[in-house]
């Protein structure tokens, strides 16, 4: 019987097998095809992979091929920690699979006088399996167990050592997996991070091609009759203005630092009363989020005005942040909400001179040279908040 059963670790299978196995990592379901195609080469009953707690006393989840449904929750249940091979498999080394016929001191005699045999392996002609540890790391341990019947036989100690000859890449999927998890769980936390941002916003390359967009500028820009996404790019459907946005994009993602420009306000049509404001900026590498600091090329940042949004900027948080005046303060919220210094001196009944000296010691304290700069580090500061303001409905169903 051994020679077949080895047989199919060899070959075709065996390469099936380690075509599921890298395929997992970035693919979580191709595991359960792994168990399968296990249970299939070693000529078994059933297996299953169980993530446990760093101790092993707590399954946190698991994947079963070939067991049903209510047995298996009743072995993650209860009889997992029942099992006589249990406490002597926590000793042993990880890294490799263990024939509980040969490696452990539990004898078969003595197994079927167990509890968890007489009350959950019988019933399911499981008598026989190799298990171990595949994985461990400072919270989790990972376990593989492959079951045989009472027809099928033990595993011998030439199947086992076959059998462990796939484990070393059982434990590298298993691996690139946590790997591609972390990196995954860092890319959502940037996303969000990004999009607390106060205005909806766009992270471009000097073509007009897309490295990022926020949820929110990805719906204003979709609903949008004269801007659109195509081919991961940003389009004004007007030719003259696409010609602007390209010009300002090559000049705020100029090569040189010397000559890279400080960017424009670009005005889309929404409607015939509104427009839609969109503020061409450089990433400047240093205020760069994590993660896009080490992009190959200089990056432009595009916000979106959505002008059925406000921004409310607090202005104690402003003065607490960058310890402005209450009067430079107000110069700098007027400058994020697209006020020109003329608009705020005639808002506030204030000469234009006055207004432009309080710029001047507002682009002091910030560290900022110009007004998209200084609008663009206001509008992402914790200082503001953007709302949209609700439709107006006239009956409760609407």
């Amino acid at each position: 019987m051994t020679q077949p059963i080895l047989d199919g670790l060899l070959g075709n299978e065996r390469g099936d097998l380690l075509d599921t196995l890298y395929e997992a990592p970035q693919a979580p379901d191709a595991w359960p095809r792994f168990l399968a195609q296990a249970v299939s080469a070693t000529r078994s009953r059933s297996a299953r992979m169980l993530v446990l707690d760093r101790r092993a006393q707590t399954v946190l989840s698991s994947i079963k091929h070939n067991i049903d449904d209510s047995d298996h929750q009743a072995y993650v249940d209860h009889y997992v920690n029942a099992c006589p091979w249990r406490p002597e498999l926590k000793d042993k080394l990880p890294g490799q699979l263990y024939s509980t016929f040969l490696d452990f001191s539990c004898r078969q005699k003595a197994f079927y006088n167990t509890e968890f045999y007489n009350d959950w392996a019988r019933t399911q002609d499981i008598h026989h399996g190799v298990c171990g540890t595949v994985w461990q790391d400072e919270d989790h341990t990972v376990q593989l167990l492959i079951q045989r019947t009472r027809d099928q036989g033990h595993y011998t100690r030439e199947e086992t050592d076959q059998i462990n000859d796939l484990v070393m890449h059982v434990r590298r999927a298993v691996r690139l997996q946590t790997q591609f998890s972390a990196l995954k769980h860092q890319q959502q936390a940037l996303e969000q991070a990004l999009d607390i941002q106060a205005q909806p916003f766009a992270l471009l390359d000097a073509q007009g091609t897309l490295v990022y967009i926020s949820q929110e500028a990805e719906q204003l820009v979709a609903s949008h009759p004269h801007m659109a996404l195509e081919k991961h790019r940003l389009t004004f459907l007007d030719s003259r203005r696409q010609c602007a946005l390209l010009q300002q994009l090559a000049q705020v993602t100029h090569p040189n630092p010397a000559l890279r420009g400080s960017g424009e306000v670009i005005a889309i049509p929404l409607n015939s009363h509104l427009t839609t404001r969109c503020l061409v900026s450089p990433m400047h590498p240093h205020a760069a989020p994590s993660g896009f600091n080490t992009h190959p090329t200089p990056l432009a940042i595009v916000y979106f005005q959505d002008p059925l949004g406000d921004i409310d900027i607090d202005l104690d948080s402003l003065m607490q942040l960058f310890d402005l005046s209450e009067a430079e303060a107000r110069v700098a919220a007027g400058i994020a909400q697209g006020q020109s210094p003329q608009q705020i001196a005639d808002s506030h009944f204030l000469s234009v001179h006055t207004v432009r000296t309080q710029l001047k010691s507002t682009f002091q304290k910030t560290g900022t040279m110009r007004q998209s700069e200084l609008a663009k580090l206001m509008l992402t500061s914790p200082a503001a908040r953007r709302w949209r303001r609700p439709p107006v409905n006239l009956s409760c169903s609407a």
